[in-house]
């Protein structure tokens, strides 16, 4: 009944689904209740130490499935929001959630890719029709490889020789992922209606849960796979895993090539500090320029290839940029390197946080007034330059933000929020190789590379208001100053390539 559900997300049928089956809806909210209640009680007993509180958050986010376990392994990567025994205790969700039954598995590999015999010597599908046809595979592995929230990956070997990843999904993903969301809407709905918040909880959800029904089809992972390498080639050091052309996606199942690398955790300190650079250069550079962001970013979704190539994984969530908020994003970023807080409203204001005309209140339970922008820029200078890492790590931003909220009006826009949660998981990773790591840096060179190629009339007022003088002189020194930077910047993301794939090659000519 579920597969009914399968598609692009609608909130509507989702309603009328559940309004038919109570019982499940019911059931599914208790299931929450409760697991709220142990992890809350954890956390109050005083008997529990830090990490038995990540070893209860963890287990009660893997019963609850697919959606939990996405809240888990952002918050794996944020030290500054748990402690960071707990996010350590939580990292095991990124690639080690309980797999399901292997003859399940096979069973789906079978159905998906219509397949009569055996998927491998001696490994055949339950109720196989032709026992004794030819495998599928050469050889696979018994039991995965990796589990994640919505499947698991198998290890194969084709009959060239090829060795590539199979990826199938969960059996119960489609009724959990629906259930899920059928829940939390309606239950954001009700505290929506209270009052609480800005009026976008229930339409941020839905942002979240049409990127998360549109990871369900594998299919469409394949082809922003192909979309996301495209258009990073320009930095040449990012590669992604191709489908096997043999072998289509289909909804529930993908096989694509095996990627022979590792993992942050496997790194040595200067192959993670390198992989860290890459990764962040790559995912800002798709933020501000190309517009076709990978949406979750976590350490295992990211790799450091034997050929020292960063390799990008799981492309089922994935985020889209306008030109205007890109651009928006760009100069944000200007801004904050170089501590313009009045410009850093204006770009608020642009990206969609801040609402025109700015509302502030004094009292936190009255009601919002009037606010100028001025007040709010110093409010945000003060803040900023006091805060931990104010001009160097989102997350302080986040706080700050979060803060400020109590009497200025700010929003979050549905559009955007998948962009933070990228964002915030970038910069946990780059935290544990360095933790003098400035994210804003990194993002410069292509903050700066947006805004010399503005697309939007704001963008090129801006552009001319950084290369004009007020009596409409040319600025040469600064317009030369900002390409020199940014041709610097090329040269070492180019180096850096280089670098890695060199040093690739040597440790195999060891």
């Amino acid at each position: 009944a579920y597969e009914q559900l399968r598609g692009p997300y609608d909130r509507a049928a989702l309603q009328r689904f559940f309004a038919l089956r109570p019982l499940e809806f019911g059931g599914r909210l208790v299931e929450f209740t409760r697991a709220a209640i142990a992890i809350r009680d954890s956390w109050r007993r005083e008997s529990d130490d830090t990490q038995a509180r990540g070893v209860r958050l963890r287990e009660q986010l893997a019963v609850l499935g697919p959606v939990a376990v996405k809240l888990g392994q952002t918050l794996s990567q944020r030290p500054d929001i748990l402690d960071e025994e707990i996010c350590e205790e939580l990292k095991p969700l990124q690639t080690t959630n309980k797999p399901f039954d292997d003859a399940e598995a096979m069973r789906l590999l079978s159905e998906e890719l219509e397949w009569r015999g055996p998927i491998a010597p001696g490994v055949c599908a339950p109720e196989c029709a032709e026992p004794d046809g030819a495998p599928l595979f050469a050889s696979i592995s018994a039991s995965p490889i990796a589990s994640a929230s919505l499947g698991q990956v198998y290890k194969a070997t084709l009959h060239d020789g090829s060795e590539v990843a199979v990826k199938v999904q969960r059996p119960s993903a489609m009724r959990q992922v629906a259930t899920d969301f059928a829940v939390l809407t309606t239950v954001l709905y009700g505290i929506q209606s209270t009052g609480w918040g800005n009026g976008d909880l229930v339409e941020i959800t839905d942002i979240v849960a049409a990127g998360v029904f549109e990871e369900m089809d594998y299919r469409n992972e394949a082809v922003n796979a192909q979309r996301f390498e495209r258009s990073l080639d320009f930095l040449g050091y990012v590669s992604v895993p191709a489908a096997v052309p043999s072998l289509p996606p289909t909804p529930r199942v993908l096989v694509t090539e095996w990627v022979a690398g590792r993992h942050l955790s496997d790194l040595s300190r200067e192959e993670g500090t390198r992989m860290t650079n890459m990764a962040v250069d790559a995912v800002t550079a798709s933020l501000v320029l190309t517009g076709f962001v990978h949406a979750d970013p976590h350490e295992g979704n990211i790799m450091l290839g034997d050929d020292g190539r960063l390799y990008f994984l799981d492309f089922g969530l994935m985020s889209e940029v306008r030109a205007e908020i890109m651009e928006a994003f760009a100069y944000g970023i200007q801004c904050v390197l170089n501590k313009d807080w009045r410009g850093l409203v204006t770009a608020f204001v642009q990206t969609g946080f801040v609402g025109t005309p700015i509302e502030y209140r004094e009292d936190t339970t009255g009601e919002f007034g009037s606010g100028s922008p001025e007040a709010m820029a110093a409010e945000l200078e003060e803040r900023m330059e006091s805060v931990p890492g104010g001009t160097s790590r989102f997350g302080a931003l986040s706080t700050v933000l979060f803060d400020m909220g109590n009497q200025w009006r700010m929003y979050t826009p549905p559009y955007i929020i998948l962009l933070i949660r990228t964002f915030l998981t970038l910069e946990g990773i780059a935290g544990q190789v360095d933790p003098d790591f400035n994210i804003y840096e990194v993002a410069l060179p292509w903050a700066v590379q947006r805004a010399l190629s503005p697309s939007t009339p704001t963008a090129r007022r801006t552009l001319r208001s950084s290369v004009l003088t007020e009596a409409d002189s040319f600025q040469w020194d600064r317009v030369a100053a900002l390409v020199e930077q940014q041709q610097a910047e090329q040269r070492e993301a180019r180096d850096k390539a280089r670098t890695g794939a060199a040093k690739a090659a040597g440790a195999a000519g060891a």
